[in-house]
């Protein structure tokens, strides 16, 4: 009568079912060891054999090459191979065989595991066809960097990871989805990938930077040693966020006006914010502003006409508070530390924006209105 191939429970304790799983099959029992002998069986074991922590796609790697040989390799054969315990095979199988949809069976008559069905290659990524399009949303939205060094890497990247779907389950390609999908962004400010890549490692090793910089307003490039601490790209434009060791303070840099990047061996001991910090720092700001002690602002915007569906069908800033008015018109409330940045945002709306309050901002906005 032929065996079922059924995967042994793993809760089993792993002696029990040893004879199952060894190629030299032992029909006799072992004499029971005295526990003197027991202690020095571990003990030569323990300074034999050292467990490893490996990545789990080497052992998801491991474990699919072993099967695929055909030699019916078992989990205790696995877990001296890659060095790691039988607990954390039998993890992997399951994740390979449930999560990756990896066809893993265990064959009892020859005492380990099989594919039941002809696998060339491990299958790590298994996208559904909504995750496949939710992907090449967000690769079409990085247009913004076509044309630049950035854009090779970025599409290479994107089209490994449509190739290693290898999901049966998707039936649109990737051609209909460019004809469909597009997007139309303003012109961002694409950063030199040099100058990019600098600031990018120096953040990485914690090392000072030096670099010509042009203010806004001015005519000629000033010498700049900053302590880099954050990248940040908001509404298309690169930024930085470091410590400026000539002014002593925390200062925001445009990439589009640095020239001449360079790191110099010099490390910054002093940390820069954590990464909650930084979020801190930008939460009250309506783009990248930073107002140095600043007490926050309490805008009230009032929208009226075809501007107060706009405004209500985006979310403009993390603090905002829309409330209903008659007639379709709303009212907006932000909580900004400044309200310089705001301004040419209120402008642009015309007569469909009115500032309720403070009364600062709507004596500016009307001085600049008249």
């Amino acid at each position: 009568m032929r065996i079922p191939n059924l995967e042994p429970p793993p809760a089993v304790n792993p002696r029990k079912w040893s004879f199952y799983r060894s190629a030299d099959v032992k029909t006799r029992f072992m004499p029971r060891l005295g526990k003197k002998n027991r202690v020095a069986r571990i003990s030569s074991a323990a300074k034999t054999r050292t467990l490893h922590s490996r990545p789990p796609l080497y052992r998801f790697q491991e474990i699919f090459h072993a099967i695929k040989t055909g030699r019916y390799p078992n989990r205790t054969k696995l877990a001296e191979t890659i060095e790691v315990t039988t607990k954390t095979i039998q993890r992997d199988i399951d994740y390979m065989r449930y999560q990756m949809s990896v066809p893993i069976e265990f064959d009892f008559a020859r005492g380990g595991y099989y594919f039941t069905k002809p696998m060339t290659e491990l299958p790590l990524f298994q996208l559904t066809e909504v995750e496949l399009v939710s992907v090449f949303v967000a690769q079409k939205a990085l247009e913004a960097y076509k044309g630049t060094a950035f854009e090779q890497p970025l599409r290479t990247a994107f089209q490994k990871l449509q190739a290693a779907t290898g999901s049966a389950n998707v039936s649109v390609s990737w051609e209909d989805l460019d004809s469909a999908i597009s997007f139309r962004q303003f012109g961002a400010y694409l950063p030199d990938a040099t100058v990019f890549s600098e600031l990018a490692k120096a953040i990485q090793n914690k090392e000072v930077v030096e670099f010509g910089y042009k203010k806004l307003e001015a005519k000629a490039f000033e010498k700049r040693t900053v302590d880099p601490w954050h990248l940040a790209c908001v509404s298309g434009q690169w930024y930085l966020l470091g410590y400026d060791r000539n002014r002593k303070a925390r200062r925001i840099f445009v990439l589009a006006r640095m020239q001449k990047v360079s790191r110099t061996a010099h490390k910054f001991s002093n940390p820069g914010p954590a990464n909650d910090e930084i979020q801190r720092l930008f939460r009250n700001s309506f783009q990248v502003w930073l107002s140095e002690n600043a007490d926050l602002e309490q805008i009230v915007l009032r929208f009226s006409g075809r501007a107060a569906q706009l405004v209500r069908e985006r979310n403009w800033h993390a603090s905002q508070q829309i409330q209903e008015l008659a007639g379709g018109n709303l009212e907006l409330a932000l909580t900004l530390n400044s309200l310089e940045e705001i301004i040419p945002w209120i402008l642009s709306w015309g007569k469909d924006c009115e500032v309720a309050r403070p009364a600062q901002l709507r004596k500016r906005i009307r001085s600049l209105c008249a």
